[in-house]
């Protein structure tokens, strides 16, 4: 059969084709910058993209996170194929669910019990309304550059705003157009890693808060890890006061360790927020904890719903990334190496080239990022966000996509590594790295 006129098409003409139907060519305001070059996808495999072009490119955004065994694992695919021959969404508790949620209790460590839901960002929503019920507070406290979903409380301005200068790292500033006024009016936010800051919170409206809620590792702006004892700090104020510590391991869970964060850091919240990982693509997330922090959903006295929260398809997806996990005794020190050496390759590549570079790193989850000037603090989103040159990398990672390696355009964005990321690929991306970086001048 020959190629179609379709098939001959340039992903800038299919762009302008899904355009004309799909308001912005994308069904999600956060990947509209994601292409400042046009890329078009036809299909995928292991860390491979294929364009409606035939190119070939290493990708190092995999869907945002959840393929650490690379695009179209056959024991994900065939589960969730199976599935749908045995009926994929009743609306009934299935024996699914007792299989799916012993999974992620038994991985872990802090939850007993979970719910699941469709997204992060409704997983985090029902997290947040449950701790304001158990509690009876209604403030949320959160951090500068962590990013929690979309919904109405809780979407804060977040890296485009890191790149205007003055503005201070406790201003609670909407997210979006159009969002309610007053919305974000029972929200906190504190600079991320400062103790002091949070010490001081803790003194003046400690018996306010319902829940305090992080990304462990902020993966959201730079991967930047918490400071040396400030989870622990944190969960030492939110017990001393009678809030809720929600750990949102969204990106983080089943990534960097078997047990998320929690497990890496080893300080176990209250709640805990999964997606990504956890259903290796597939639209799944879950929120869970301890049996007494889940009890007001136990009892029906809190509220969570979805008619498609929990579906057949989603949990055999669950059963199948986390039994695989489960099985792979030595998979985290695999995926350490894969991270390893990207991250030894890159910073060799880098300094061959006497480019500096921001190069944060916490498994396979790693940031990349073309600064102006050396981080006063590896630690510190404000400095990272001062230091970067948005422009210059935004221009390294069109030359990047032209020969042949996706990276997201926005410098703040993490990088994703997978068991498909082998030596040689590694190598390969890290020559066009080079290409892309002769390119800039």
């Amino acid at each position: 059969m020959g190629a179609t006129d379709a098939d001959r098409s340039t992903n800038a003409d299919c762009l302008e084709g899904i355009k004309s139907v799909i308001a912005g060519g994308v069904s999600s305001s956060m990947r509209a910058a994601a292409v400042p070059v046009p890329l078009v996808v036809r299909s995928a495999d292991g860390c491979l993209l294929r364009d409606v072009e035939d190119s070939e490119l290493v990708d190092f955004n995999m869907g945002y996170g959840p393929h650490i065994f690379g695009y179209g694992d056959r024991d994900v695919r065939d589960a969730v194929a199976d599935q749908f021959t045995r009926g994929h969404m009743t609306g009934l508790p299935h024996e699914l669910d007792a299989e799916a949620g012993a999974l992620v209790a038994e991985l872990v460590p802090g939850v007993e019990q979970v719910r699941f839901a469709n997204s992060g960002t409704e997983a985090v929503a029902s997290t947040l309304r449950l701790a304001r019920v158990t509690t009876g507070r209604s403030l949320v406290v959160t951090f500068e550059g962590h990013y929690h979903g979309w919904s109405e409380t809780i979407l804060r301005a977040g890296k485009t705003s890191l790149q205007v200068q003055g503005t201070r790292p406790t201003d609670v500033v909407p997210g979006a157009p159009g969002m309610i006024p007053g919305a974000l009016a029972h929200t906190a936010q504190l600079p991320w890693n400062d103790a002091e800051a949070v010490r001081d919170f803790f003194t003046r409206n400690g018996d306010q808060v319902a829940a305090v809620i992080l990304e462990p590792v902020l993966a959201n702006a730079g991967v930047l890890p918490p400071a040396p004892g400030f989870l622990q700090l944190l969960r030492d104020l939110t017990a001393r006061s009678g809030a809720m510590l929600v750990f949102d391991e969204v990106i983080t869970g089943f990534r960097v360790a078997r047990g998320g964060a929690q497990e890496r850091y080893g300080v176990e919240p209250d709640l805990t927020v999964l997606s990504k990982v956890m259903g290796g693509g597939f639209p799944v997330a879950a929120f869970g904890g301890r049996r007494a922090a889940m009890r007001m959903l136990a009892t029906n006295e809190a509220h969570h719903a979805g008619v498609y929260a929990g579906n057949h398809a989603a949990l055999r997806a669950v059963v199948a990334m986390l039994g695989k996990i489960r099985a792979l005794p030595g998979l985290y020190d695999e995926l350490e190496a894969v991270g390893a050496h990207a991250e030894d390759s890159l910073r060799e590549l880098f300094a061959t080239e006497n480019r500096p570079v921001h190069i944060n790193r916490v498994g396979t989850l790693m940031s990349v990022a073309l600064v102006k000037r050396p981080l006063e603090r590896a630690d510190d989103v404000r400095d990272l966000a001062a230091a970067i040159d948005f422009s210059q990398h935004r221009r390294f990672q069109t030359l990047a996509q032209k020969e042949g390696v996706y990276f997201h355009p926005n410098a703040l964005e993490p990088w994703f590594l997978s068991t498909a990321h082998t030596r040689d690929i590694l190598d390969k991306a890290a020559g066009a790295l080079r290409r892309a970086l002769a390119g800039l001048g």
